[in-house]
């Protein structure tokens, strides 16, 4: 046999007898440790029995962490999932040895110029790879076939040893989830303030926590074992009810139920239960809860006074509640009336300018016609268009004219609403010139007005007052409108008379408003400044305008009003304000 060969068989002889050797000691130190430092082992022998110079296990342990193993280190090493799956996974398949060139374990080991790489074992989704590198020299196909052969011999071992300490970390982990949670049923038990109890199909007790004995006021738990629930209620009949419906239904919830204290006091409860059964429905064990209420029920019987208080002094709040309602929406229509104003105004002013610019213009253009029409030969212009250019000029400044007095009335108009909408502070008073907020309501009411009746005013010389001039506006603007109404309805022949006078008597100033319209009758007239009295039909009237200008004038400008009325005659109301406003009120 030629030498070559019988070295050739030699040396494969010798590697099956390394490898052998290596798949004994590698089940040798698996037998021994089932660690992870088995794994630094197992990888420090296979680098040894290849000669390589160095040698790298990645694999995936039992909790899930993505590892390395090199050898000649004491401590495997942690990587992330990403970087662990592109080190390991793209350098080999699961059944062939990868040859690699030049390459190192990224971050961690030196580059070296020849590699091998094989897939060890795989378990479901995981696998395990031993990578072997070579300083010096290339690996031979004897070292492929060798680490092959490794593979096969090794890895039932390896996957089996794998899938166990999977296994014993999953075992190990639902023993700490049970312990964990039994630990935290347990201190539900026994640290909960309601009242957690069993008792067997006697209706004995046969279980209860610490706040049972806590709620029954007894010293300890002992006191209650053994003993019938029944014995611990204030009426013990309550309880055959309560186990005829368990029975029934097998459970029941907020079942109210009266104990007795071991001192003799009551205490309110709220009972929860349910029934443990045998296979054939027989009821083996009773477990429930039981929650005190007695808390509760004090607080609702307190609750129960304080809503009976509250509803009472809501009765005596209504009508001063709906007042300042009322006043709120006055208040902020007179906001929306002033911000109206405040609009029309400006296109007002600049359609004014334009009319009186478009008006000198045509002017102008009146003038240059006149010129020309003169200053031709009467045949060049014929007499009918001479006659039409006129009428067009006259009919212009009548046009002019009428936009002015219209432009002159919307001006007055809006002047108006912003004086009758002013926003008073709710403190402080200010100079209120008492014949111009009558002026400015009149605008304001002209439309409820003029189709009943005529409004004739005599305004006295009288000094301007310190006061809420809005408020004053709303109170005038009240009877003005009730008047109105008043001469509308019933109809009337003709139509009626508003008559306003203002004149000043001593340090007050007196303002009275007639009308001629049916009267109030002498049955209702000391009712008129009640709160929600009206005589309107239902939905056009809600009866507080009175009531809220006798506030104004009264209350807030600690002045008098009062009223005079004679059927068929006609009312007069009369209003009485201090010139220097209220009392200890802040003036500006």
């Amino acid at each position: 046999m030629p030498d070559a060969i019988q070295n050739t068989i030699q040396l494969q002889s010798d590697a099956h007898i390394v490898i052998l050797t290596l798949t004994v000691e590698l089940c040798k130190i698996f037998a021994q440790d089932e660690s992870e430092k088995a794994i630094i082992a197992a990888i420090n022998a296979i680098g040894h029995a290849f000669h390589a110079t160095e040698a790298a296990l990645f694999y995936i342990n039992s909790e899930k962490s993505y590892r390395v193993c090199i050898s000649g280190t004491e401590y495997p090493i942690t990587l992330s999932e990403k970087r662990w799956i592109e080190c390991a996974r793209p350098k080999s398949t699961e059944t062939l040895v990868t040859k690699l060139g030049s390459w190192s374990i990224p971050g961690i080991g030196k580059k070296l110029p020849a590699w091998l790489c094989v897939c060890l074992y795989t378990s479901g989704s995981e696998s395990g790879y031993v990578f072997i590198g070579r300083e010096a020299g290339e690996w031979s196909d004897n070292d492929v076939a060798s680490l092959a052969s490794l593979k096969m011999a090794i890895e039932p071992v390896v996957k089996i040893r794998h899938e166990r300490a999977i296994e014993e970390w999953n075992r190990k982990n639902t023993e700490k989830l049970l312990a964990k949670n039994e630990t935290r049923l347990r201190n539900i038990f026994e640290d909960s303030r309601d009242m957690f109890y069993s008792t067997n199909a006697s209706d004995i007790i046969t279980g209860i926590n610490l706040a049972g004995a806590t709620i029954l006021g007894c010293p300890s738990k002992q006191d209650l074992l053994g003993k019938p629930f029944s014995t611990f209620l204030l009426n013990p009949a309550d309880r055959v009810q309560f186990l005829e419906r368990i029975a029934a239904d097998g459970y029941i919830d907020d079942y109210e139920v009266i104990f007795k204290k071991h001192d003799g006091l009551s205490i309110f409860c709220l009972e929860t239960a349910h029934t443990v059964k045998e296979s054939d429905g027989t009821i083996i064990e009773i477990q429930g809860s039981v929650k005190d209420i007695s808390n509760r029920i004090e607080n609702e019987r307190k609750l129960w006074k304080m809503n009976l208080e509250i509803a009472e002094a809501n009765i005596n709040l209504q009508k001063t509640h709906s007042i300042m309602i009322q006043h709120e929406k006055l208040a902020s229509i007179g906001q929306l009336a002033a911000g109206i104003a405040h609009e029309i105004n400006n296109p007002i002013g600049f359609l004014k300018s334009n009319s009186q610019t478009l008006e000198k213009y045509f002017g102008k253009l009146e003038k240059y016609w006149s010129e020309c029409s003169t200053s031709r030969a009467s045949s060049d212009l014929d007499s009918d268009m001479i006659q039409r250019m006129e009428k067009i000029f006259i009919e212009a400044k009548i046009i002019f004219a009428e936009g002015h007095d219209g432009f002159e009335r919307i001006i007055n108009i809006v002047s108006s609403l912003k004086n009758f909408s002013r926003v008073d502070s709710q403190d402080i008073m200010n100079s209120f010139d008492l014949n111009a907020g009558i002026e400015s309501t009149l605008v304001v009411a002209w439309n409820e007005i003029k189709y009943v009746s005529e409004v004739r005013k005599n305004l006295g010389d009288i000094p301007p007052i310190v006061a809420h001039g809005g408020e004053l506006n709303q109170v005038i603007l009240n009877i003005v409108v009730n008047a109105a109404q008043a001469m509308e309805n019933p109809p009337r022949e003709g139509t009626g008379l508003i008559e306003i006078t203002t004149r000043l008597e001593g340090d007050h100033v007196l303002l009275t408003i007639h009308d001629n319209g049916p009267g109030i009758p002498k049955k209702i007239l000391n009712k008129i400044f009640d709160p929600f009295f009206t005589t309107k039909e239902p939905g056009k009237g809600t009866g507080l305008g009175l009531s809220i200008s006798y506030d104004i004038i009264v209350n807030k400008h600690d002045g008098s009003i009062w009223v005079e009325s004679e059927p068929g005659t006609g009312t007069t109301f009369f209003i009485s304000l201090p010139v220097s406003g209220p009392h200890k009120v802040e003036k500006t």
